[in-house]
């Protein structure tokens, strides 16, 4: 148990150092790795794996992942960016995919957060409410 809660302080170090006014910066955990692995450390693999979930959970609320049917323009994007580190205490990053079922609006989903103001989910509640 002891050497668990060491490997899970060290991924917490690793991830808290490698962080550039706030988020996660993919150069800086590398470096912190590297100097791990060159360390000949007896808990290599269990941090590997510890990080692996600890970053995909980091990753995962520090990510706004946001759907539209067609293409945001730049100042959209940068505005939902900033509403979101706004109401999330934190920076927000913006990751964008195209889908045409959406017919217009947005899908917006950031960790287990979902906020769907899509003409396509406004159809379906309204279809469930008429039970059509």
């Amino acid at each position: 148990m002891r050497g668990t809660k060491k490997i899970d302080q060290l991924a917490q170090k690793l991830i808290e150092v490698s962080k550039v006014d706030g988020i996660v910066d993919e150069s800086n955990l590398w470096k912190g790795v590297q100097a791990v692995k060159e360390s000949k450390s007896n808990y290599w693999i269990p941090l590997l794996k510890t990080l692996k979930k600890k970053l995909s959970r980091i990753l995962t609320w520090q990510t706004a992942e946001v759907t539209s049917p067609t293409e945001l323009d730049a100042n959209t994007l940068n505005e939902l960016k900033e509403l979101f580190s706004q109401r999330y205490h934190r920076p927000i990053q913006v990751k964008t995919s195209i889908d045409s079922s959406l017919i217009a609006g947005i899908r917006v989903k950031i960790g287990d957060d979902v906020y769907d103001a899509s003409i396509a989910e406004r159809l379906k509640r309204i279809s469930e409410a008429n039970k059509i």
